[in-house]
Formats: structure tokens, C-alpha cells, sequence
């Protein structure tokens, strides 16, 4: 038996749900708590995590909780805690490979938890990540986080170098120092001469000048908006009639700018368009 299993290394304990197949007992009973009971009997003394099998208790405590990192970067400084996350960065910096491809269009990325969330997001819908606070879900953890900070927790942590703007995403900031103060449009509408600094600005314009395209849907009524903003604005002065536009004159309120605007002109100013 020794030397099936140390040299040859046969495979003799057979799983009785799939096709795997062990040299061990230990590694058959791992097999089964991990991927058909989803029996985790390692858990952390620090936080809540638990693991199917003590190794992966013992990367779990040395990157997060001790930050040991005793894998390098053979390209740079770089250095991980685990191996795969070394294996990722020379990828993804160093030799550019994205040898995981979509099935579905020409999407290709370096790591497979990236390929599911894109499939999730742009092809099944799935959003599998939802805040404890309120009805929002997103389709990767990133982006629940970054909503907790910036709508529950209200933590903005990235500030502008021009200006006292923060932001609590760096897309956030990113983007207010490129419409603000570099005044850059790298988003091109190809049909026609519109250019925006953000692509979802452009999607909204090729909905709503070129494809007719309106996915935002009252739920009171038929209407519907090309954006999320334009919903909102419609729920507030129609269903709600919320006027958040005040006269500077005097007590006018109204749902809309151009209303007060206009009130203004006619009742204050005496201008008749």
C-alpha cells in the first residue's frame, strides 16, 4: 500500500456523489465536507471565517489577520500572501494574459472569480451581493462595499488634489478630476459627435438619441426614463410632489428648476419669453 499511494499514487477511494477520486481517506472526507455537505470545521479565533481544511485556515490567518506575505513577484517588488495572488499580478501586469474567455461574447480576463462576475453581470443578471441596510444588490462584493461606505457609512476616503472635493469610490474622483478639472471626454459616440468623460453617459446617450431605448420603468404609472436620475426626478414631481426648487423672491416652490426659473421671470423679473 505504500507504495501505491507514495510512488504510484493510485487513486482507490472513490466519491460516491461525483467522479473525484483520492489516494487518502483524509483527502476523499475533505472532498466531501468542502463540495457536497459544505461542513467547515476550521474556524478562525479572530473574525468569523471558516475553512473546510486546517491549510486553508492557516493562509486565511497569515494574509488577513497577520499579514505575512512570503510569496514575490519575480518582475518587481510585489508580494503576496498567497502564491495565486503573485500568480494573478504577473499576470495581469507583467505578461498580460487573460487566458479565461466568455462563452458568450469576446470578453477574456486573467482570473475565473472575474469571468463568473462578468457572466453574472452582463449575461445572467445575478446580483448576489446584497446590503443589509437597504434593497440594493450588487453583482461583486467591490461594489457593496463601496455602497456602504458611500451611502450608509458615508466615508469618503478619496480626495481631490485640485479642489476639497472626496469622493468614496476612486471612480468618483476619477471622474469629477476629468469632467472638472482636466476637461477630458475620452467617451466617443459613434454616430455622432457627442463625446462625455464617463462610459455610463455614453450608454445613456446611445439609449436615448439612437436606440429609443427606456429601461427605467415607474412603478405607478407608464412612464418610463432613459436613466436612473430622469425616474427619479418624474417619481418625485408626479407621485410624490416633492418640490425641492425654491424661489429666491419669495415662498414658490417648484417640482422642477425650470419651473421656479420661469416663475421668476414672469412674477419677479417681469421677463416675457
Amino acid at each position: 500500500m505504500h507504495i501505491n499511494r507514495k510512488h504510484i499514487c493510485m487513486k482507490e477511494h472513490k466519491c460516491s456523489q461525483c467522479d473525484y477520486k483520492s489516494a487518502t481517506t483524509t483527502e476523499l472526507k475533505i472532498h466531501m465536507n468542502s463540495k457536497h455537505l459544505g461542513i467547515k470545521n476550521y474556524k478562525c479565533s479572530h473574525c468569523h471565517y471558516a475553512a473546510y481544511h486546517k491549510s486553508v485556515l492557516m493562509k486565511h490567518l497569515n494574509s488577513v489577520h497577520l499579514k505575512i506575505k512570503n510569496f514575490k513577484c519575480s518582475y518587481c517588488d510585489y508580494q503576496g500572501s498567497r502564491r495565486s495572488l503573485v500568480t494573478q499580478h504577473e499576470k495581469n501586469v507583467h505578461l498580460l494574459i487573460k487566458d479565461f474567455k466568455c462563452n458568450q461574447c469576446d470578453y477574456r480576463t486573467n482570473t475565473k472569480s472575474a469571468l463568473t462576475t462578468h457572466i453574472n453581470a452582463k449575461h445572467l443578471g445575478i446580483k448576489s451581493h446584497k446590503c443589509s441596510h437597504c434593497d440594493y444588490a450588487a453583482y461583486h462584493k467591490s461594489a457593496l462595499t463601496d455602497h456602504l461606505n458611500s451611502v450608509h457609512l458615508n466615508i469618503k476616503n478619496f480626495k481631490c488634489s485640485y479642489c476639497d472635493y472626496q469622493g468614496s469610490r476612486r471612480s468618483l474622483l476619477t471622474r469629477h478630476v476629468k469632467s472638472v478639472h482636466l476637461l477630458i471626454k475620452d467617451h466617443k459616440c459613434s454616430h455622432c459627435d457627442y463625446q462625455t468623460t464617463e462610459n455610463s453617459a455614453l450608454k445613456i446617450h446611445m439609449n436615448s438619441q439612437h436606440l429609443g431605448i427606456k429601461n427605467h420603468k415607474c412603478s405607478h404609472c407608464h412612464y418610463a426614463a432613459y436613466n436612473k436620475s430622469a425616474l427619479t426626478q418624474h417619481l418625485k414631481r408626479v407621485h410624490l410632489n416633492i418640490k425641492s426648487f425654491k424661489c429666491s423672491y419669495c415662498d414658490y416652490q417648484g417640482s422642477r428648476r425650470s419651473i421656479v426659473t420661469r416663475h421668476v421671470k414672469s412674477t419677479h423679473l417681469l421677463i416675457k419669453d
